[in-house]
């Protein structure tokens, strides 16, 4: 990293350097054109407090997925993203740095740092696992004519170790992923008093309406799935009580011994809580969850390039078994999810137009261009801009809640995916034949709506996610071939879904607030 002054030649000479290493590296030319952009007004905001005779280094990582680009300033702590006119700034500024929406910025070692993290251009997942399917079931049909001896090597020799392999290395990465997703996530809030009473109001209304929104789907999603019965089909309150207390652990370390999700969770939770309430005083702790944070999803991100390959020898696998079957009940999956996605738009948009009188077609009109967007990227990156635009000019919610709500909504407001592992968790459990009992459907119910929000934001973050579904509703892990199969289909609807749950909650939190432009909301647009 070599050091030099913050003169007008040598910042244009850094933003040029970025471009075209950055351009090397694969990464899309519009996040290129937005990271050029934005080191160019870092610098000259530098230069600007600090001077030109003040130096800064550039420093470029790339490693197996993941690039970035650090900018080290030395001098006195300087953040050149505070505007001072947010409400939370602390908070909005962590949230989108986590989204790779904005750098993130950190006084560390007696200068400013500040991570620039653009995203290369990666094939179609989606296309990836068509192409693996299709592979695996030609693959299949030829090893049809195979010898019996050949077929049963291939099975159990072959391809089921490396399957049970695979399986441990993601239950071995589970625990820690969501462990450390938690208390980051908890953490980087910045602190209660950041919270404001805007903050807290939201994070309590998200939370109770993913609750809300989750009890009818489930109701409505049950009905398509016929269960084995289980525990006699009565129920068992000191079951369920028991089922309460088994959340919380002996000690710290038995959640991780033994695997328990719900008590790894909890213990992330209290953790995560104690650190933000003590602030400054637990830097350290913080140092070391955030680089821990990092080591695990890159590992996360590494294991997930290997899905589609995984998928394949997966679907191989049970063709040369003859349990090809089990896919064809699959459609259910989808039709659950469908259903359950229908009746969490029917009740945002009906509670809308209803209480504050706006034409369904005008606020439908309004969003459809975010849920469009959603629905054909799966990526709620790719609409944020959109997102606050229309949140703020098209339904008149104040701009003060947009900045706050889009950024902390979009990372744990998603009861589209609730809905998702609820209808995962039936339809396998249908398939494979596991005992259903009211503590069984109860417990689906939590660890659903838990996931949906301690859900780590990476590559890979939902093969985390099912594999721990799986261990706490006692579903074989055979199962997760057929749903990481389904899963880049239905990440497209969740992802839609959530982003218009979003908006309308937003619509309804801003209004409580008084802070909502009823005018604005009802007009129609005139572009």
């Amino acid at each position: 990293m070599k050091k030099i002054r913050l003169s007008n030649e040598n910042i244009a000479q850094a933003v040029d350097l970025a471009e075209e290493t950055f351009r090397e590296w694969g990464v899309d030319a519009g996040n290129i054109l937005q990271i050029r952009l934005a080191l160019e007004e870092t610098l000259l905001k530098y230069q600007e407090t600090f001077g030109t005779e003040a130096v800064f280094a550039q420093k470029y990582i790339r490693r197996f997925k993941s690039i970035r680009l650090e900018l080290s300033i030395a001098g006195e702590r300087f953040d050149p993203f505070d505007t001072g006119e947010e409400e939370q700034s602390v908070v909005l500024r962590g949230l989108l740095a986590n989204m790779g929406v904005v750098p993130a910025w950190q006084y560390k070692n007696g200068g400013n740092l500040i991570v620039f993290t653009p995203k290369k251009k990666e094939p179609s997942q989606i296309v990836l696992l068509v192409l693996a399917v299709v592979l695996a079931v030609l693959c299949g049909g030829l090893c049809s004519f195979l010898p019996e001896g050949i077929r049963g090597f291939l099975v159990n020799d072959l391809i089921s170790p490396v399957f049970n392999r695979f399986m441990g290395l993601l239950s071995a990465i589970a625990g820690p992923l969501v462990f450390l997703s938690v208390i980051w996530g908890i953490y980087s809030i910045g602190d209660m008093a950041a919270m404001g009473r805007i903050g807290k109001r939201m994070i309590g209304r998200f939370l109770l309406m993913t609750i809300f929104l989750t009890l009818p789907a489930c109701a409505v999603t049950m009905l398509l799935f016929s269960f084995e019965a289980g525990g006699g089909g009565i129920f068992d309150f000191s079951e369920l009580f028991q089922m309460v207390l088994d959340i919380v652990p002996d000690n710290f370390f038995t959640p991780f011994t033994e695997g328990n999700p719900l008590q790894i969770i909890f213990v992330a939770v209290l953790i995560g809580t104690a650190m933000l309430m003590l602030g400054n005083k637990t830097t350290v702790a913080a140092a070391f969850v955030e680089q821990s944070n990092y080591i695990v999803q890159l590992i996360m991100e590494a294991v997930g390039a290997f899905v589609p390959l995984f998928v394949f020898g997966s679907i191989l696998n049970m063709i040369l078994g003859n349990d090809f079957t089990a896919f064809f009940p699959a459609y259910k999956l989808i039709l659950a999810m469908l259903m359950g996605d229908v009746i969490l738009l029917a009740a945002y948009l009906v509670i809308v137009c209803t209480r504050r009188k706006v034409h369904p077609r005008i606020l439908l009109k309004k969003m459809a261009p975010t849920f469009l967007i959603a629905l054909t990227t799966a990526s709620s990156s790719a609409a944020f801009g959109v997102n606050m635009e229309c949140c703020e000019k098209d339904l008149g919610i104040d701009k003060r809640i947009v900045n706050f709500g889009v950024s902390l909504g979009q990372v744990i407001f998603m009861p589209g995916v609730s809905v998702m592992f609820l209808a995962v968790g039936f339809c396998m459990a249908e398939i494979y034949g596991v005992a259903v009992s009211p503590v069984w459907l109860v417990t689906a119910f939590i660890i659903a709506i838990v996931l949906a929000v301690a859900a780590p934001p990476v590559p890979g973050g939902a093969l985390t996610c099912y594999t721990i579904l799986f261990v706490q509703l006692k579903i074989p892990m055979e199962a997760i071939a057929i749903t990481i199969a389904l899963n880049a289909i239905l990440e497209f609807f969740t992802t839609a879904v959530n982003l218009f749950c979003l908006q309308t909650e937003l619509v309804e939190l801003a209004a409580g607030l008084d802070m909502l432009d009823l005018k604005r909301l009802r007009e129609e647009n005139k572009n």
